[in-house]
C-alpha cells in the first residue's frame, strides 16, 4: 500500500494544522490502483472529561502489531495519552472499503486528531 499525507495550516510556527488530507492507493494485492482519500478539518482540542469511553477504546493503543510473511510479532507501545483534537471529515472516498464488499457503515464518521507522542518502544514478542 502506497500512501501520501498533505498537510496544510495557515502557520507552520507551534500551531496545529488546520486541515489534513490522506491518500493511498493499493499496490499489491489486487486490484490494483483501488485507491481511498479522506480530508479532514481539525476542530478545537478536547478538554479533560470530554472524552468517553469509544474515544479511549478507538484511540488507547498500546501495542504494536507486525507481520512479514509467516512471521507475526508485537511490540509493547509505551507513551503519554494522545493529547486529541475533534476532527471533522470533510471528503471521504474509501475506495479500499469498498473494494473488499464490505458495506459503509451507517452515521456519521467518528474522527480524532493527535500531533503525535514521543513513544518507546519494547522488545519484540511472539
Amino acid at each position: 500500500m502506497q500512501g501520501t499525507t498533505d498537510i496544510r495550516a495557515a502557520d507552520f510556527g507551534h500551531r496545529q494544522p488546520s486541515e489534513i488530507r490522506y491518500e493511498c492507493r493499493r499496490r499489491w494485492p489486487g486490484p490494483r490502483g483501488t485507491s481511498s482519500r479522506v480530508r479532514i478539518r481539525i476542530g478545537p482540542r478536547y478538554q479533560p472529561g470530554e472524552l468517553g469511553p469509544l474515544d479511549h477504546f478507538l484511540t488507547a493503543r498500546w501495542i504494536v502489531f507486525s507481520s512479514t510473511g509467516s512471521s507475526h510479532r508485537a511490540v509493547r507501545a509505551h507513551h503519554e495519552p494522545w493529547p486529541l483534537w475533534r476532527a471533522h471529515p470533510e471528503e471521504i472516498d474509501d475506495g479500499l472499503v469498498r473494494a473488499t464488499g464490505l458495506l459503509p457503515l451507517p452515521g456519521e464518521p467518528l474522527a480524532h486528531y493527535s500531533p503525535g507522542v514521543d513513544v518507546r518502544i519494547g522488545r519484540p514478542e511472539r
